[in-house]
């Protein structure tokens, strides 16, 4: 392949990755005005994100371990048009139950159905783009070419929620659908124009023939796996108290700074942006030049985060509350390359697709208790989920400086 292919290559595969967390960030941040616009109770709201990140916790492994067969091309565009299928019928079902055509348990019934069919095959893209770069990547190089994939993610992430913010204030479905739309340009565009990951053109054929009782097998059982539970661990913790400020943030908006529904999705939009911007500056920048072993990387990121979490405690206004969400926003950012190469440097060529599924994982696994457990907990005190997430960083810390004297022993 010339360096020009690759390098068309490279850019088609993180704009797919931008596209999924394009999607992906817009939700969040529109979810909480979504939901009271339509009546839906604020705990049932974080009920809907915690159904479908259980299953997009269940089948991304799946879909890692499946591209292994069926290559990372094809699971790609599945998951892409499986996006937009999902985020199409998501926002169909509320569009319903803002104009009152669709209530009560039989609405979130419809949006918890929606969601989680939608997560069920969406999950295939996030495994198979990052094993698609750790195909293309050397060991030396695993950090920084995972910052990319992050990057990429990010940079959808800052269009998003700015996209959704502008056109939440002329319908709060129309983000939805506007997601819709450029996912299922993308898998279109993926479909005619990228080439098969080298490393599995140059494997050939599977020897091992596909087997979906098999596949599934050992996709639940490298949640097991000893070499993997430390990293997991890590990775699982970090999103967990992600979720819990991002799924509430909604609610303080309106809550603490006396905003409308209309101007907390702008306002969230806005700090969810920054985030990702500082996500963005991470990946894009700051992985790529420090050049540190990923467990260096998650020393640096977890105080970020905590130091973030403390700032939102006693945030006064919109400024004080972005800030916080900046400093999260640069944490994670750090963090998530961090986790996702130190795996993928623990495993042999023939399981990254494994791996990433399990990696890729890690935020829905975060997101199937967070949001329940931040809603439930911000009813009682609108301050316990942020105090939760304080105590969290505690065991976190004492994780992350193991996982630095692991490497150095080895």
């Amino acid at each position: 392949m010339s360096r020009l292919a690759d390098r068309r290559t490279q850019i088609m595969l993180l704009a797919a990755v931008a596209a999924t967390g394009m999607g992906q960030t817009l939700v969040f941040a529109i979810l909480p005005s979504l939901g009271r616009a339509a009546g839906i109770a604020d705990v049932k709201v974080g009920l809907i994100i915690s159904c479908s990140s259980l299953m997009f916790a269940l089948a991304s492994p799946v879909w890692g371990r499946s591209s292994e067969y069926l290559g990372r091309k094809p699971v790609l565009v599945i998951g892409l048009t499986g996006y937009a299928i999902g985020t199409a019928l998501f926002a169909t079902a509320f569009w319903f139950g803002i104009r009152g055509m669709l209530t009560g348990a039989l609405l979130v019934t419809a949006l918890i159905a929606s969601r989680v069919l939608q997560a069920s095959v969406m999950a295939a893209t996030p495994p198979a783009a990052a094993a698609y770069m750790a195909d293309t990547s050397e060991a030396a190089t695993r950090t920084k070419a995972m910052g990319r994939i992050g990057a990429a993610h990010n940079l959808g992430t800052v269009i998003g929620p700015a996209v959704g913010g502008l056109i939440a204030g002329i319908s709060l479905v129309a983000p939805l659908y506007l997601v819709a739309i450029v996912t299922a340009l993308m898998a279109l565009w993926v479909m005619r124009a990228l080439p098969e990951s080298p490393y599995i053109l140059a494997r050939g054929p599977n020897s091992t023939p596909f087997s979906l009782r098999d596949t599934l097998r050992t996709s639940f059982m490298a949640y097991t796996d000893r070499r993997l539970t430390d990293i997991l661990l890590v990775g699982l913790m970090m999103f967990l108290a992600f979720a819990i400020v991002q799924q509430t943030l909604g609610f303080l908006f309106q809550d603490r700074l006396g905003m409308s529904p209309q101007q907390a999705a702008g306002g969230v939009g806005i700090a969810m942006m920054c985030a990702a911007l500082a996500s963005l500056l991470a990946q894009a920048v700051i992985v790529q030049r420090l050049g540190w072993a990923p467990e260096a990387i998650l020393r640096l990121a977890v105080p970020l985060m905590g130091a973030g979490v403390l700032v939102l405690i006693w945030a006064p206004g919109q400024m004080m509350v972005t800030v916080s969400v900046i400093l999260l926003g640069l944490g994670l950012g750090l963090g998530m390359p961090g986790v996702s190469s130190a795996a993928s440097l623990r495993v042999g060529q023939d399981e990254q697709g494994a791996v990433a599924g399990l990696m890729s994982a890690c935020p829905a696994l975060g997101f199937i208790f967070g949001p329940v457990i931040g809603t439930g907990l911000y009813q009682i005190q609108p301050l316990w989920p942020y105090w939760l997430v304080v105590l969290l960083f505690i065991p976190l810390s004492f994780a992350v400086w193991r996982l630095g004297r692991v490497r150095e022993e080895a």
